[in-house]
């Protein structure tokens, strides 16, 4: 029994740090895109089934799901979680519609939102140098 106490011990405060983690990095993603213009369907902390959940004024459903080791941004014009871009749901949209698809954006633009996840995590813990 005390080796599974031990276990969570290290297990869940693991699974928090990697959750916020997450979170900030998608985050990054997510607002980027939002002020490019890119409609996002789903904001996801979590693989699997969907836990919790709840719909924001833009329609994006942000959810918490059953598996907390990543999560994703999944833009209109996504085929799945992991961003392939999806030419059928590209050629379904009207004009309209095109216009908040991520493959519609620049390179640039494009370019910004992919970076933004990256660049908003937070750096890791630096180690001072030994004394010389």
């Amino acid at each position: 029994m005390d080796t599974i106490w031990s276990f969570l011990s290290v297990l869940l405060p693991f699974l928090f740090v990697l959750t916020v983690v997450v979170f900030i990095h998608e985050l990054g993603h997510f607002l980027v895109a939002r002020w490019c213009g890119v409609k996002v369907q789903a904001f996801s902390i979590g693989f699997g089934r969907e836990i919790w959940g709840f719909y924001d004024r833009h329609g994006t459903r942000w959810r918490l799901a059953w598996i907390p080791l990543g999560g994703y941004v999944k833009f209109i014009d996504d085929e799945n979680g992991a961003s392939v871009p999806s030419r059928d749901a590209l050629s379904r949209m009207d004009v309209e519609e095109r216009k908040g698809a991520f493959q519609s954006k620049s390179l640039g633009q494009r370019a910004a939102i992919v970076a933004a996840g990256p660049l908003s995590a937070p750096p890791a813990p630096r180690q001072n140098a030994p004394p010389r």
